[in-house]
């Protein structure tokens, strides 16, 4: 990471460690809501929305496996070892796991139930 051609500034932006960063293109943001910035499928490509975290004097990336931690994958799962981290932030950034599907399932259900409950209060 020191090599980045925006460390300086990167280090002079990130002052907590108690936060998420995200990187934006030619910016640093702090995502001050204390929750993890939306996971891209480029952000293992030096693209934006790169989510970065403050440790001592050091900056890094979040690692692949924290993205599937984020984004609710079972602690057991894992990437065959082969598979490239570009790849790896790619297949997290465009994925939907099974507990988020759940929840829009369930808040749909609830909202069309809703629906038919006015429904019938209204004639």
């Amino acid at each position: 990471m020191r090599d980045h051609p925006y460390y300086s500034k990167l280090k002079q932006e990130l002052v907590k460690e108690d936060t998420l960063y995200q990187w934006r293109r030619v910016y640093v943001r702090e995502n001050k809501n204390k929750v993890c910035p939306t996971l891209t499928a480029n952000m293992g490509t030096g693209g934006h929305n790169v989510p970065l975290v403050k440790i001592g004097n050091n900056i890094r990336k979040i690692t692949p496996e924290e993205c599937l931690a984020f984004q609710g994958f079972n602690s057991n799962f894992s990437f065959p070892p082969e598979l490239a981290n570009s790849h790896r932030y790619k297949q997290v950034g465009n994925s939907v796991t099974v507990p988020v599907l759940q929840r829009i399932a369930f808040n749909i259900k609830y909202a069309l139930s809703e629906c038919i409950v006015f429904k019938k209060i209204a004639v």
